[in-house]
């Protein structure tokens, strides 16, 4: 049976993603990220914000892909998981929306740990929706934190 969800509809790289809209903080123009040495290989760095340090994610280096420069022209999606706060650039964003759509699991996506929990199928078409709780796995989320760490100690 379908559900509505209220999403957050994205695009990154010619493909269609959604974020669970209660998640999201907001969306903001781009940022130039601070390197973050010894965080993990799908975090692109550090932004302070409201006198915050929050980690930037590369969903493209989560994904597998290789890595892209963010543009200048870029929206970055401000969220927040259980554990922190997070950055998430991406192409493009559309406005918050109500999809009655059923959430199709994606086991073999979930299987190599993309952070993808499934996929609405909906009259526009299909949007993978992103499951930020498992943006980082657990010793992603060690060795960010022990780099952020190192870096409140400078």
């Amino acid at each position: 049976m379908a559900a509505v969800q209220t999403v957050l509809p994205f695009d990154l790289r010619g493909l269609r993603f959604a974020l669970p809209a209660k998640q999201v903080m907001r969306v903001l123009p781009a940022l130039s990220p601070l390197p973050l040495p010894q965080a993990p290989a799908s975090v692109a760095g550090i932004c302070q914000l409201h006198g915050k340090v929050v980690p930037v994610i590369d969903l493209s280096a989560r994904l597998g892909w290789t890595p892209q420069p963010f543009g200048i022209w870029s929206h970055w999606i401000w969220l927040r998981s259980s554990r922190r706060e997070l950055l998430l650039p991406v192409d493009r964003t559309e406005p918050v929306c109500h999809l009655d759509s059923e959430l199709h699991a994606v086991s073999t996506l979930q299987d190599c740990q993309s952070g993808v929990s499934g996929v609405l199928q909906t009259a526009q078409g299909l949007y993978l929706l992103h499951d930020i709780e498992s943006f980082l796995s657990p010793a992603d989320e060690q060795a960010l934190n022990h780099a952020l760490a190192q870096h409140a100690d400078h």
